[in-house]
């Protein structure tokens, strides 16, 4: 009898034991893609200087025109499209298909380690990483004289929106990253950013654009998203641009991080 409660309770402990292991490992190795990243200054430089210096020209060379269109505050319009260029630098997957290529991730996975935490660990440092960028942005755009619209909560709302969104369009990366296993292919993922990025209100507000242009932008989520970030930074609080920014990020995210773990379960096969 005894001998059978002592298995039943070794059972019972069993699924909790997992999910500590499998929160323990994930951890371990966001950690370490942490210190992967931040240790690596082509990771995160060029996702700093390009948005500051796009932020700095745009706002320095097209004020003029953008009163023309009865943008008051340019500076505000302008935001979050630099908080873009921020958190959809082409490094997501970058450290993975280092390990692949290096032969640690095949070390991962001949010891216990859970096998979801090696690409939930790979987001979750990616996400704070996301962050800090559009962070730094955001505060450089403040510290040169932006009037943002709604404050300190509108501030962090902005910068959660626009991480969340980074983290949808990192999927991509890490899903060509465990697909191919090949650094080239994993760094093209930028291309697919500018041309998403001009079909959209990012220049000039939606009511000036016509034609094929318009009917692009209207397709594109990324043009949603930009309605809900310059609702925050330009025009106040606004329930429909934010809920259409919000699924436009949702959409994008249950699509890109299926393909990511769908890459993990081929490549860990």
């Amino acid at each position: 009898m005894m001998e059978l409660t002592l298995d039943q309770g070794a059972t019972a402990l069993a699924p909790w034991s997992g999910l500590r292991e499998a929160v323990r490992s994930t951890i371990l190795l966001g950690w370490r893609e942490v210190r992967t990243a931040f240790r690596t200054p082509a990771y995160l430089l060029p996702n700093l200087i390009v948005p500051v210096f796009f932020y700095f020209v745009m706002v320095g060379s097209l004020d003029t025109f953008a009163g023309g269109f009865g943008i008051d505050n340019w500076e505000a319009f302008q935001l979050p499209l630099a908080i873009l260029f921020a958190v959809q630098g082409g490094s997501a997957g970058l450290n993975m298909v280092a390990d692949i290529e290096s032969g640690y991730f095949d070390k991962l996975l001949v010891t216990p380690t859970n096998r979801l935490s090696i690409l939930v660990g790979a987001l979750s440092a990616d996400f704070l990483r996301i962050m800090v960028q559009a962070t730094l942005v955001l505060v450089v755009a403040i510290a040169v004289g932006l009037d943002f619209a709604t404050g300190l909560p509108g501030a962090l709302t902005l910068i959660l929106l626009s991480s969340a969104w980074g983290l949808s369009y990192s999927g991509i990366g890490f899903a060509i990253a465990l697909k191919t296993g090949n650094a080239q292919a994993t760094q093209s993922m930028w291309v697919l950013f500018m041309p998403l990025l001009f079909l959209t209100t990012a220049f000039a507000p939606k009511e000036a654009l016509s034609g094929w242009l318009e009917t692009a932008a209207t397709f594109n989520p990324m043009t949603y998203l930009l309605d809900g970030m310059r609702s925050l930074s330009l025009y106040g609080w606004d329930a429909g641009d934010l809920a259409g920014a919000v699924l436009a990020v949702v959409g994008l995210g249950s699509v890109t991080l299926t393909l990511a773990f769908l890459a993990l379960r081929s490549r860990i096969r």
